[in-house]
């Protein structure tokens, strides 16, 4: 029965993100209200940065699991140990923030006003999943180590320094 319970949270982490993201721009298509004249360059502009940030986190985040979330030989989906190195040293969910504000600068780039407005509680949605689905199982797969890494760290952060330490797992 554990078990099952285990593989029905993971399969609801992985479905999450496409199905809020579907749910934060679903309604932009019945209502395409587009922002005017210079309000549209500026979402578009604000949209492109946060698009490549996002990415940046997410990739990031990834790319330092790869490298430092796997002890076994055979390497799995799932990290089988939690990285604090890295970007994982100033946030605990680099790659959940990216997948967050991802919707949002989608509908900024969109310049669709419902999906702009959606878009805020999509990123809601998906901070409260973090911080009550994501850092439960978490906790209960690592215990009191992952216990004192969340007293030091916090869950998200939008540092440069933090940013600056990303940049390392992308060097050779």
């Amino acid at each position: 029965m554990l078990k099952k319970l285990k593989n029905m949270s993971m399969i609801w982490k992985f479905y999450f993100w496409p199905i809020a993201w579907l749910l934060v721009l679903l309604p932009s298509l019945v209502f395409p209200i587009l922002l005017e004249n210079i309000w549209l360059i500026v979402a578009r502009i604000v949209g492109v940065i946060l698009l490549i940030y996002s990415m940046f986190l997410a990739s990031s985040g990834g790319r330092t699991l790869a490298k430092y979330g796997h002890k076994a030989e055979h390497v799995t989906f799932w990290p089988d140990e939690f990285s604090m190195v890295g970007i994982f040293s100033c946030m605990r969910h680099p790659m959940h923030l990216g997948l967050a504000i991802f919707p949002l600068s989608v509908a900024l780039i969109s310049g669709n006003v419902v999906a702009i407005a959606a878009s805020g509680w999509g990123v809601a949605a998906a901070l409260w999943f973090v911080l009550h689905v994501e850092e439960k199982d978490t906790l209960m797969k690592y215990g009191e180590a992952y216990s004192e890494y969340m007293k030091k760290t916090p869950p998200f952060s939008l540092k440069f320094s933090c940013m600056k330490k990303a940049f390392n797992v992308w060097k050779k």
